[in-house]
């Protein structure tokens, strides 16, 4: 299963059983948080000692729908037979409308700067910009209208109200029917004094984390991840448009669970840090 790092869907399950007329309902169950490229196997138990025939006989219908905390219904695939033990299939692996693979933002001056680039835009029609001040409770501030263009596609923003201390930044990306998808969180740190880098979350839960330059020169930097073997695993150049910039790594699906040591090199530095990803 592909885990595409920025969209996550609760999900809860309604089984319905017709016998007759009458409708028996278990649920709805909660089956957790999913990601695009999923699907779901329902399998139905179905078991019923029915002494009659021919037309009056008990019919049953094998249905159920999903839901999910940012799409509509979706009914179950009927298997077509009552049998205990058939497998319904519910597919939820249809195109993601945007899919990213770029989002920084970075200070500018007296601003903050924020830039990303669209891999697949399918069906998008804009992209809403959200600030907070402590990463929980975020505001809306912005909205960049999506061009529906073809191969990558660079957006741009600019806040200008700059908080003083942290200031943080993700964007809701809207499909053409109101279906959303939220990035990560990036940060942006305006009284930071020091130089050097941040990776968070850490532990990595989600296949992506971001990686927060502070103070840096404008350049090219390497980020390196090597295993306990002392293996490197995975390399990833990015770059760096000067000051403090937070850019959102996402890992491959090669680069297994465990404890990495992080290298970030740059020109006459480098700086060590510990990556855990679960």
């Amino acid at each position: 299963m592909k885990h595409n790092n920025i969209l996550y869907r609760t999900l809860s399950i309604v089984f319905a059983m017709l016998v007759g007329n009458t409708c028996f309902a278990q649920g709805p169950f909660n089956v957790g948080t999913i990601h695009p490229g999923d699907s779901i196997v329902i399998y139905y138990e179905v078991t019923i000692n029915n002494p009659l025939v021919p037309p009056n006989a008990v019919s049953i219908s094998n249905q159920g729908t999903v839901n999910g905390s940012n799409f509509g219904s979706v009914l179950t695939n009927d298997p077509g037979s009552p049998a205990g033990g058939d497998a319904t299939l519910t597919l939820l692996n249809t195109p993601l409308p945007v899919v990213f693979s770029e989002f920084i933002a970075y200070q500018k001056e007296h601003s903050v700067a924020l830039t990303w680039k669209i891999v697949t835009e399918e069906n998008a029609w804009k992209y809403e910009v959200e600030k907070s001040a402590d990463a929980r409770v975020f505001k809306k501030i912005g909205e960049v209208f999506a061009t529906g263009g073809n191969g990558i596609i660079n957006y741009g923003f600019t806040d200008e109200s700059v908080l003083h201390g942290n200031n943080y930044y993700r964007l809701k990306a809207l499909d053409l029917d109101q279906t959303f998808t939220y990035t990560r969180i990036v940060k942006v740190s305006t009284d930071v004094a020091t130089s050097g880098s941040n990776l968070y979350p850490n532990p990595v839960t989600r296949k992506s984390f971001n990686l927060q330059l502070l103070n840096l020169v404008k350049g090219q930097y390497e980020l390196t991840l090597i295993n306990t073997a002392g293996q490197i695993i995975y390399t990833k150049k990015v770059g760096h448009p000067g000051g403090t910039a937070t850019h959102l790594i996402s890992i491959p699906e090669h680069v297994m669970t465990g404890v990495y040591s992080s290298e970030i090199k740059g020109d006459n530095m480098t700086i060590n840090k510990k990556l855990v990803i679960e």
